[in-house]
């Protein structure tokens, strides 16, 4: 299994005038030769074909492999004024044919109330839409899993997934399973070990990342999608050990692919000194992010290695 990061993991340097292919060669500088491509709103304007043609030559001659990708986060039962889902995501996959990205995680959409048959109705008729662009892509959509107690959203455990999947009824649909999401939502009896068991040969990619998991106050439930890398904190509480054995069990054939957010811009709020805004700290140096994620490469391949399963 080869390890891979989420190019998402740059968003913040990007957004601070960071070059894309500098920062993609920091990326590759860690040892990462596949890559999450994160496909953003602004990536599929004006001429977005050509760029994406752009974009497969330039991970080329980076020796960069895009394996997954990731369209725009928009709610497709509930989207933003003015956005067209169906429109948007039917870009997202022609991009994703033009740039090399075999598969791309569209993300499930949710109203607020709605019960759980309602979810998966809607969810599928939206995702069945999307088929003849898939089609004409060859590209595949990936589900990924989403939603706890707290929320409207019903892909909780791996069941769930397959069930969504297998609902939709079509070649061209597969499974992202995204751990840290897995545990904001999780019964005393469940495991993300059985939960990857019942994916099965519909697992094609995944989001690795740590966070506190699921816990409550006397009348409220809490959780934070930290998007951390493992073991950097001891209040994380994900259990690789049964997550690498069932990868293992299944015969799970993709990346294991990081999306962690690390380290990260600081939003501390706003500190003013002599009448003056000051924001020094605010990020690390992308020097200093490149040699955080040489260690996250390290220990992704210590705990491939540990079952067997890394490849170079």
């Amino acid at each position: 299994m080869k390890l891979s990061m989420a190019s998402s993991s740059l968003t913040y340097y990007l957004q601070e005038g960071v070059e894309l292919k500098t920062a993609l060669q920091a990326l590759r500088d860690c040892g990462f030769s596949c890559v999450d491509l994160e496909i953003s709103a602004d990536m599929l304007t004006g001429d977005y074909e050509k760029d994406a043609i752009e974009m497969a030559e330039l991970l080329a001659s980076l020796g960069l492999r895009a394996t997954q990708g990731h369209a725009p986060m928009y709610n497709p039962l509930n989207p933003p004024a003015g956005i067209d889902c169906l429109e948007v995501f039917s870009k997202t996959l022609r991009y994703c044919k033009l740039a090399g990205v075999p598969q791309v995680v569209i993300h499930p959409g949710a109203r607020e109330g709605n019960s759980r048959e309602d979810f998966f109705e809607n969810n599928i008729s939206f995702y069945r839409s999307l088929i003849p662009a898939a089609e004409e892509n060859g590209v595949t959509i990936l589900i990924e899993n989403i939603g706890n107690y707290a929320d409207p959203y019903y892909l909780w455990t791996g069941e769930d997934l397959r069930e969504m999947i297998d609902r939709v009824g079509h070649p061209l649909f597969a499974a992202c399973w995204d751990v840290g999401h897995a545990n904001h939502f999780w019964p005393e009896d469940g495991n993300q070990y059985d939960s990857i068991l019942a994916l099965g040969d519909k697992l094609a990619a995944l989001h690795v990342h740590e966070n506190a998991g699921y816990f409550t106050e006397p009348r409220e439930h809490h959780r934070i999608d930290m998007h951390t890398v493992p073991y950097s904190s001891v209040h994380a509480s994900l259990n690789f050990d049964e997550i690498l054995q069932a990868l293992k069990d299944v015969g799970y054939r993709g990346t294991f692919n990081f999306e962690t957010l690390f380290p990260a811009k600081k939003f501390g709020g706003n500190f003013v000194y002599d009448g003056k805004s000051v924001d020094t700290l605010r990020m690390l140096p992308l020097e200093l992010w490149q040699k955080f994620n040489s260690v996250v490469y390290d220990m992704g391949r210590y705990m491939l290695e540990a079952y067997g399963l890394y490849e170079e």
